[in-house]
């Protein structure tokens, strides 16, 4: 059919996509709007519904497909081992509670509306995912992405990302023996029923395997694949040679899953993971940014020109309810799925909240041959449109979730929020007092190592922030040797000064030094002068001059109580990564600069 195609009729629906796309992705950004939501409604108005000026076709359909590609991709390479174990708490317990609380209950909802099993429990999962892309821009604007909330959020977000790869699988499977399917999947169903349908249970089942079986080969493939061949062509010092075998890699095992009898987007998962694991991860990350940002409009402006306006408008009503059914139902039953992982009501709330919109990936399972077939297209534009009514809705909810978070963090304020800080004082804690940017970070470098902390800070203002973002933090003024006695100064490790305050640091450093003679101070300072003040005063005082702001203090903490240095060394490439402070041509030039853990020794 490509073939009958002139050139001018093969790039009209490209150039138009590209138009329109790029003119939405503005007005979004403009307006403080997802995206999504902005590609969504462009592909509504030019559609055959509205405006008529482009037509859903075999050229539309490969352009979707291939953002949907290169999205997998992106998530592949967000998910590596290390992560995985680093995050097993919350992959284990939380994220399952969260996901199969909230998409059983959509599923359940769908039933009962009439729509099959196997169809209702794959739209209904995929509506308790959440949206990766919009909850990582609010993590990220809030500068919450390292706090407790933002790790576990992130963990959640990880799990349902591998969720989707199975769902996709399931999904997929569902139709395939009514078209005389091919793979694993179809040849199960035709030996089982001769051809009938595939059972629920045989589905699922399928799906589970070949998700491991796929993961096992991808981990393999880049381990003894992908990374020798990224090491030959980093040292070709040749870039277009490095984006070819990237753009070849993709497509190569997109293409080799779906000639098997699986999908596109399930082999652009697998290279993802296989490149995960290698150190090229975050150029690669960088070359394919454009590929996939760009790709991935096409995809959501071709959502857009499949729903009906006329059918949209008679059910306003009920894609109204959807949405706030999405929002208000994922909210409470993610608030219930926190509370039973032992998170406070403050930080329970804020997850939720933040937790509560659709996903992209709702859109991705209703754009399935099999899906499609199985619901009318009036419930389906209904589902498409309070999906994406939830994404626009997503950083408002989120919002109101910071407020109610910290109005129930200053009702517990005069509580000992103290006493579940850590279980036993005798544990020798690091006190970390105020919740600064580089305070926050020594928390999490303690978090991280299994380290016992005891954190105090005397502003309102910041110590309900910190407490809504899931800190266990003390109320009060540490300037007062009461209080540092009180929360265990007398058998503290070492002490943080989250802020740098010379005049109250010299005021208090005589009766420190009297009464815990053997405490070790830590500071980040902004200016040589109080560098030079604070170590006149036995201070362990660092400039900040790295990012994350305090990252220099933090690895002389860590190397002081005994943590080796390749450990220490991990985590400040964790935390530069998590922080995005640089591509991987920053790290090239790496053995150019001054080493940070030989600055902070």
């Amino acid at each position: 059919m490509a073939a009958e195609l002139t050139p001018v009729e093969a790039l009209i629906p490209a150039i138009t996509l590209l138009g329109f796309g790029a003119s939405a992705a503005l007005a979004s950004k403009a307006m403080r709007l997802s995206p999504i939501v902005g590609y969504l409604i462009v592909g509504i108005l030019i559609g055959p519904s509205a405006l008529g000026l482009i037509e859903i076709s075999s050229a539309t359909h490969l352009l979707a497909e291939l953002g949907v590609v290169f999205l997998l991709f992106d998530i592949g390479m967000h998910v590596s081992l290390r992560e995985l174990n680093e995050s097993r708490t919350d992959l284990l317990r939380l994220a399952p509670t969260h996901l199969f609380l909230t998409g059983l209950v959509s599923a359940g909802a769908l039933a009962m509306i009439g729509v099959d099993w196997p169809i209702a429990i794959a739209i209904g999962l995929s509506l308790g995912l959440s949206s990766t892309a919009v909850v990582a821009r609010i993590l990220t604007e809030r500068e919450q992405n390292s706090c407790p909330i933002g790790r576990a959020t992130t963990h959640v977000l990880i799990f349902q990302d591998i969720v989707a790869i199975f769902l996709m699988i399931f999904a997929s499977s569902l139709g395939e023996s009514e078209v005389g399917a091919q793979g694993l999947a179809g040849l199960v169903s035709d030996f089982m029923l001769e051809g009938a349908g595939v059972p629920l249970y045989a589905a699922l089942g399928l799906s589970v395997v070949q998700t491991f079986i796929a993961f096992g080969a991808a981990l393999l493939a880049g381990k003894y694949l992908i990374n020798p061949v990224f090491r030959t062509l980093a040292a070709t010092r040749n870039a277009e040679a490095f984006t070819a075998f990237t753009l070849l890699l993709v497509l190569a095992a997109a293409c080799a899953t779906a000639v098997i009898g699986l999908s596109l987007t399930l082999g652009a998962f697998l290279a993802g993971l296989a490149v995960s694991g290698t150190p090229f991860r975050h150029q690669v990350q960088t070359e394919m940014g454009p590929f996939r940002g760009l790709l991935l409009s096409f995809f959501f402006i071709s959502v857009g020109l499949g729903i009906d306006i006329s059918a949209l408008l008679s059910h306003l009503p009920f894609v109204l309810l959807g949405a706030a059914s999405i929002l208000v139902v994922k909210t409470g039953l993610g608030y219930f799925a926190a509370r039973l992982n032992k998170w406070s009501r403050p930080g329970a709330t804020q997850m939720s909240f933040l937790l509560a919109q659709g996903s992209e990936f709702t859109l991705v399972i209703l754009s399935l041959g099999a899906i499609t077939a199985g619901i009318s297209i009036d419930l389906m534009s209904s589902i498409v449109a309070a999906v994406a009514l939830s994404l626009a809705l997503a950083p408002s909810w989120a919002g109101l979730g910071v407020r109610l978070s910290r109005h129930l963090a200053e009702r517990s304020k005069t509580e000992a929020e103290f006493t579940s800080t850590t279980s036993n004082v005798s544990d020798r804690p690091v006190i970390v007092i105020g919740m600064s940017s580089a305070g926050r970070l020594a928390i999490d470098a303690l978090v991280d190592h299994d380290i016992p902390y005891i954190a105090t800070e005397a502003d309102p203002d910041r110590f309900l922030s910190a407490v809504a973002d899931g800190y266990h933090v003390s109320f009060g003024d540490a300037s007062n040797m009461k209080l540092v006695e009180a929360v265990g100064g007398s058998n503290a490790r070492a002490v943080v000064l989250g802020f740098s305050r010379y005049e109250i640091s010299r005021e208090v450093t005589p009766t420190i030094t009297r009464r815990f003679p053997d405490l070790v101070r830590f500071v980040a300072v902004d200016s040589r002068l109080d560098l030079e003040r604070y170590l006149d005063l036995g201070v362990r005082a660092h400039f900040a001059a790295g990012q994350p702001k305090g990252i220099e203090m933090v690895a002389d903490i860590l190397l002081t109580l005994g943590i080796p240095e390749p450990e220490v060394r991990e985590w400040m490439e964790e935390e530069a990564e998590r922080f995005s402070i640089g591509d991987a041509s920053d790290h090239d030039d790496d053995d150019d600069d001054p080493d940070l853990i030989e600055v902070a020794a």
